[in-house]
């Protein structure tokens, strides 16, 4: 797409958008920013994976999604200050909000450390009858 220069002094090197091309790469990564928590859950569903690699892997995602959702509100903006037109991806951006919500519920709802220690632990113990 072209842009327009209805106002004198607007600048003239101006990005062009080409087919909406920015739109569907923010798409794209924000399903795949979906793919290794999902596959990473899975693994630790079926005990193939330590719950402690998950933190690491939805602490990467948070910023990456945090990033693609600053990223879609410049394009938005972008959009329509520039090229006159409106992207339509609110549904992605939510979509880039679900795992950003579900990452702090599951960071908030962790115990601390402290609190696991004071926990009792079970014990065992073995008696042999002669």
């Amino acid at each position: 797409m072209h842009y327009s220069k209805p106002f004198p002094g607007q600048s003239e090197h101006m990005f062009k958008d080409k087919f909406s091309k920015w739109p569907r790469i923010m798409r794209a990564l924000v399903l795949l920013s979906l793919l290794p928590p999902a596959l990473l859950i899975l693994l630790v569903h079926q005990q193939l994976a330590p719950v402690s690699a998950l933190h690491d892997v939805l602490l990467a995602v948070t910023v990456l999604n945090v990033t693609l959702l600053v990223w879609g509100l410049a394009l938005k903006i972008r959009a329509r200050k520039y090229w006159y037109r409106s992207y339509h991806i609110g549904k992605t951006m939510v979509l880039a909000a679900i795992p950003i919500m579900a990452c702090g519920y599951i960071f908030l709802t962790e115990l601390p450390k402290s609190e696991l220690l004071a926990q009792p632990t079970s014990r065992t113990v073995q008696l042999t009858i002669n």
